[in-house]
């Protein structure tokens, strides 16, 4: 085996590995937020939200199309997903904001380096 190919095989385990440690308790959290109290995806917007004029209305209430579950689970999964970019727009102090946001950062970072190195090993014909 080369050293790129076990450099590939490497990062696979590990990305993959923390895939696999992260599935549960990234399932659960996800759930909590967007099935749970609204509040929670309130402060998370109000967080890192860009526009919150598109989220909230004139009294600061959330719109009703911005309510469902799984508008409130995709906005999750995209600030999961741009939090290394997006992380100076943070307001608050509060560590537990900043780990809950890391954790879930890297576990979706994570989800997308073992697809890649997964498909990129499957290309070099490193894994059948």
């Amino acid at each position: 085996m080369q050293q790129y190919e076990a450099a590939i095989v490497i990062f696979g385990v590990i990305f993959g590995g923390y895939s696999v440690v992260w599935a549960i308790p990234g399932t659960v959290m996800s759930a909590l937020v967007a099935l749970g109290d609204v509040e929670r995806i309130v402060f998370i917007d109000k967080q890192l939200a860009k526009n919150l004029k598109k989220y909230y209305d004139e009294r600061g209430n959330l719109k009703p199309e911005y309510q469902l579950y799984t508008s409130i689970g995709t906005r999750l999964f995209g600030y999961w997903i741009a939090y290394p970019f997006i992380k100076k727009r943070v307001t608050t102090q509060s560590k537990k904001f900043r780990l809950f946001m890391w954790i879930n950062c890297l576990g979706m970072w994570s989800l997308v380096g073992t697809t890649f190195f997964v498909c990129l090993a499957k290309l070099l014909g490193i894994i059948p």
